[in-house]
């Protein structure tokens, strides 16, 4: 049986001031007109029977998560305690699923990709399925079209094999975000892929591994397993998880395994990491300006403008700016600063008067 898991529990950090603790980016409509987490579940279902799409997030954005998706209920949902990255995430689904169906194939998505079309998805994600069964850990490798910094990459070992009609490679390392001379490099090399944070893998293989690779969350992963369905499940949870140290899967399993295969999908990806990446799928004005709400823009070029109604945001003679207003809070920087939002939060964060803007 196929359990798929869709992380839903991110920060989103870098689409403040939209995206908050309470209503983080994949609970917005950043691409589409639909959110991010609907998106995601709509691309697995009905394929996929809802019984067997979990969501793992923080206990507090169960009830907006219940609330966006009213197809799904209680029984779908996986709560952490407190955020500790995905490879504790990872392994408390792997957990859970396994006392369900300890021969269970799990796939790791993510609820705030854009994903097209979804026809290749469930192509890619069938062929994927037919290699984790063989005991591998697979992930989805995105062929590059640009010299990204914000990505992971992962170098793999050529010709490949085949599954579903789709390259499957032998990986032989992964490298953290480059900068753009390496990247270019990578991309000009032919023999890397962009990271998807995309997974598939038996739930036995996964639990094989945190045992081997990440020991202490693996004692804490029994010890919350043997405590389920008890009045003592959600203390030990709590409990563990406050022990646990944060960590992701890519540095603690991925980059450690020698069992790691990556499938080429033909599908197109695009993590929507920042506020540039509207520019990619929102319609453009003929002085190239994105805009929402009610925006009026003088001699301005190549800006992203996102304002409410009730208010009027005004550019003149600006050039590749990113401004967003929502209530009373507003962003205002270069484009090529996008990636630098979340460094807002950290000083709001450290300043007690600047945390009821988080």
């Amino acid at each position: 049986m196929v359990y798929v898991v869709i992380m839903a529990g991110g920060k989103g950090e870098r689409f403040w001031p939209k995206s908050t603790r309470s209503k983080p980016k994949q609970f917005h409509r950043i691409a589409t007109d639909r959110t991010m987490v609907r998106e995601t579940f709509f691309r697995v279902y009905p394929e996929y029977e809802k019984e067997r799409i979990l969501f793992v997030l923080g206990k507090h954005l169960s009830t907006p998560l219940l609330q966006e998706l009213p197809e799904i209920g209680e029984g779908n949902l996986i709560l952490e305690p407190v955020g500790r990255n995905t490879a504790p995430a990872i392994g408390l689904a792997a957990a859970r699923i396994e006392m369900m169906d300890s021969g269970a194939v799990m796939a790791v998505l993510s609820a705030d990709h854009l994903i097209t079309p979804k026809g290749e998805f469930l192509k890619a994600l069938d062929a994927a399925v037919q290699v984790a069964e063989t005991g591998r850990l697979l992930t989805f490798g995105i062929t590059p079209v640009r010299p990204a910094t914000e990505y992971g990459y992962i170098e793999v070992k050529k010709p490949p094999q085949t599954a579903g009609g789709l390259p499957v490679y032998d990986v032989v390392r992964f490298t953290e975000k480059p900068d753009e001379r390496t990247a270019r490099g990578f991309i000009e090399s032919g023999r890397y892929f962009w990271n998807s944070g995309m997974f598939v893998f038996k739930v036995s293989e996964i639990l094989s591994a945190i045992e081997r690779y990440m020991p202490r969350l693996y004692a804490s992963l029994v010890r919350i397993q043997k405590a389920s369905g008890t009045k003592e499940e959600e203390n030990v949870t709590r409990d563990e998880f406050g022990r646990i140290e944060s960590e992701s899967i890519d540095y603690g399993i991925m980059e450690k395994s020698g069992s790691i295969a990556c499938i080429a999908p033909e599908f197109v990806w695009d993590d929507v990491g920042s506020w540039g990446s509207l520019d990619r799928y929102r319609e453009h004005d003929d002085m190239g300006n994105v805009t929402e709400g009610d925006v009026v823009l003088v001699d301005s070029q190549r800006n992203i403008v996102l304002g409410e109604e009730g208010s009027i945001i005004t550019l003149v003679g600006a050039e590749d700016l990113i401004v967003v207003k929502e209530r009373n809070r507003i962003l205002v920087c270069r484009k090529d600063c996008d990636q630098r939002v979340k460094e807002v939060l950290k000083r709001l964060s450290e300043d007690e008067n600047g945390m009821k803007y988080l």
